[in-house]
């Protein structure tokens, strides 16, 4: 029985600890997906929306998963804090992975090309 216990204990240590190390693929994923739009000017930015999405997607998996995994668990209040900062996370990222799609499609109908 405490060897079970034990191992649960593990998992949850290392499940914390991977939402700790995905935490700079989150912030990755909040980068503009136009930088020269952030910055107030009109150019097309060829290599900006791609790696947003890929990390922004990537961040949107993993703490997903961390809320419902955590958010199951809503009676014990450490669970429930992790759920919740999995959720504003993922809050964040929805945004911005709406915008560089939204960029992309608009680099595929621009005029001038990529390249």
């Amino acid at each position: 029985m405490t060897e079970l216990k034990q191992s649960r204990s593990l998992a949850a240590i290392l499940g914390y600890a991977a939402l700790v190390v995905a935490l700079p693929v989150a912030v990755l994923g909040l980068m503009p997906a136009n930088e020269y739009k952030a910055w107030g000017g009109a150019g097309i930015d060829c290599d900006g929306p791609g790696p947003v999405l890929f990390f922004g997607i990537l961040g949107l998996a993993i703490y997903g998963a961390g809320a419902v995994l955590n958010g199951r668990h809503f009676r014990k209040p450490f669970r429930l804090l992790v759920a919740g900062t999995c959720v504003l996370i993922c809050l964040a990222l929805i945004p911005n992975v709406a915008d560089a799609v939204r960029e992309q499609r608009l680099n595929e109908l621009a005029s001038e090309t990529c390249g």
